[in-house]
């Protein structure tokens, strides 16, 4: 561990402002109502496993096989999967009892008409019945994105 018995506080104090202006010259900041960019609509889908399959079948199912077939599909504009590695409730408030998590699916399109096309394509429906053989509950939201920070 370095030693700080050199460093007087005024030092300190300019290397820490000297690093909080480098990083606020680096990042781009949003406030409430920010544009999100070209996508007016995001789908925010909480996934759980099918019984009887690991979460790491589950995870490797997902990425490899499932996701690979919404490329093409017609208006997602994007499409991301976030695989659950560890949770962490607050001390402070209330858990959701039984509630298991596997991963979050995203997927934002850039109008109503792209949304809609995507519902109504064949591939979609070949996205969902794969889907069906190894996710167990999903919950799907739409939602407004307000980007705060955006780098």
């Amino acid at each position: 561990m370095p030693s700080t018995k050199n460093v007087t506080r005024g030092g300190r104090r300019r290397v820490l402002l000297g690093l909080a202006g480098a990083a606020a010259a680096t990042a781009t900041t949003k406030t409430w109502g920010a544009s999100s960019g070209p996508f007016t609509i995001k789908k925010a889908s909480l996934l759980q496993r099918k019984p009887g399959i690991t979460h790491e079948e589950f995870a490797k199912h997902w990425a490899e096989i499932h996701a690979p077939m919404a490329i093409g599909i017609p208006g997602i504009g994007r499409y991301t999967l976030t695989i659950i590695k560890q949770t962490s409730p607050r001390k402070n408030m209330p858990t959701y009892d039984g509630l298991q998590v596997d991963g979050i699916a995203e997927q934002w399109f850039r109008s109503q008409a792209d949304y809609e096309a995507y519902l109504s394509s064949p591939q979609t429906k070949r996205l969902r019945d794969d889907g069906a053989t190894f996710i167990g509950r999903q919950i799907d939201f739409l939602a407004e994105e307000k980007v705060i920070i955006a780098t």
